[in-house]
């Protein structure tokens, strides 16, 4: 395995935070990023566990383990502005983590957000091509960010 599948890239971009609560005879706990839930666990040590097995998550693996997403469209968005779109041949060179209270595959993306400062909500969705269109989102006005190409 790669050093960089080894590394907890998670931890280094976004503070995890545990919240803890009752549900009947259990004890919920739930990790959240940014306020967007990214677990939930019947026990602490369940939660550490996850927690310390965090990896990134490749976008382009993402999408390949997902056949119901094919064939697959990558929307930046932020509310209901599209910021733009990430093409195939960068997937690679996103990872991603899996928001699961948000519509199926929305991702958190620390490299879009390096991407669009000015849009600190900035998300990533992952679609069939042909949904692009329902998701209603309108092109945002004055929208700054570096064009990325594939260097070979």
């Amino acid at each position: 395995m790669d050093a960089i599948e080894r590394t907890n890239w998670l931890a280094h971009r976004w503070q995890i935070e545990l919240e803890s609560f009752p549900y009947g005879e259990w004890l919920i706990h739930v990790g959240k990023v940014e306020g967007h839930r990214v677990v939930q666990t019947a026990s602490a040590a369940e939660f550490e566990a996850w927690k310390a097995a965090q990896r990134p998550l490749c976008l382009a693996r993402f999408i390949a383990e997902r056949r119901e997403l094919h064939p697959a469209e990558v929307v930046i968005f932020a509310g209901t502005h599209r910021l733009g779109r990430i093409p195939p041949e960068l997937w690679c060179g996103y990872d991603v983590t899996l928001l699961i209270d948000e519509p199926p595959a929305t991702l958190l993306s620390a490299k879009v957000r390096a991407m669009f400062p000015p849009w600190p909500g900035a998300l990533v969705r992952v679609l069939p091509q042909a949904e692009v269109p329902t998701l209603g989102l309108r092109k945002a006005e004055k929208v700054s960010g570096p064009r990325l190409r594939l260097v070979s």
